[in-house]
């Protein structure tokens, strides 16, 4: 029967194979971002990782990212809390957790999207500016604060460097969850940019220089344009013709006349727009 590995009476059969943990020459070296095309509220994510640890757990924590490994993110007011399978039998609990605002620091985030044209709409898309990312995440990473009940008593162990990949993943893919992760519930939030943009309109009524010079006006709805046949319901015009067709021969006529009467149309419109 084959030896058990051990070691100082220590079983190690239940932990997996051991792996070569960085030595100091490694957490000197200077770590690379890993994707460019991230959001600036996932990237700041990222970065916390990238910052305080070494290239080797670095890549291992995003193998565990890449892997599956982090089994479950839950993100609440403030924090977010993960459960990553690990060399052991139970997983291991993670936690992210923000620095602390106070009531009148987050009421800057709706004041500030009332006054950007088109700031909820730009939130959606994940375009926040500079001030408001380091009011919702923090104007220093070092302020962000890892937890993980591992072992590893490194800055920023790899399960940890999975999670934040997880969580600036998430918030890359979905912008809304950096709200989400700060405690702002949306529906509140747009109620509040919705009262401050009238107190503003009412403010503009008020003074002279505002109601003659006015604000920046928020961009133009970009409606998809398409030709009317094809972004009408073709069921619906051979469903007409049928009242008034004899035959399917009749009825298909009837639609490509249609069509060429259309075609028809829309050249006459252009030439009488050119000349």
């Amino acid at each position: 029967m084959p030896q058990r590995p051990s070691d100082d009476n220590v079983i190690y059969a239940n932990f997996g194979a051991r792996t070569r943990v960085s030595g100091p020459g490694e957490v000197s070296s200077p770590p690379k971002r890993r994707r460019a095309t991230l959001s600036p509220a996932a990237q700041l994510l990222a970065d916390v990782a990238t910052s305080r640890t070494d290239s080797g757990r670095l890549s291992r924590g995003r193998r565990y990212a890449d892997a599956g490994h982090v089994i479950s993110l839950d993100i609440r007011a403030g924090r977010a809390h993960a459960r990553v399978a690990g060399s052991q039998n139970e997983p291991f609990a993670v936690t992210v957790q923000l620095p602390y605002r106070s009531t009148d620091d987050l009421a800057v985030v709706a004041a500030e999207l009332a006054r950007t044209p088109d700031g909820m709409r730009h939130a959606r898309q994940g375009e926040v500016s500079q001030h408001l990312l380091e009011v919702l995440l923090t104007d220093d990473i070092n302020d962000i604060r890892l937890s993980c009940d591992c072992p590893d008593p490194a800055p920023v162990c790899k399960h940890e460097v999975a999670v934040l990949e997880k969580l600036a993943a998430k918030i890359d893919a979905d912008p809304l969850a950096l709200f989400t992760f700060r405690g702002l519930d949306l529906t509140s939030l747009e109620e509040a940019v919705m009262s401050q943009a009238r107190d503003a309109s009412r403010e503009a009524e008020n003074d002279p220089e505002l109601f003659w010079t006015g604000r920046q006006l928020p961009g133009l709805p970009e409606p998809r344009v398409a030709p009317a046949l094809d972004d009408s319901d073709l069921d619906l015009l051979h469903k007409a013709m049928r009242s008034i067709s004899y035959t399917n021969v009749d009825q298909l006529r009837a639609v490509s006349d249609i069509e060429d009467l259309y075609d028809a149309l829309c050249r006459e419109a252009v030439i009488d727009r050119e000349s």
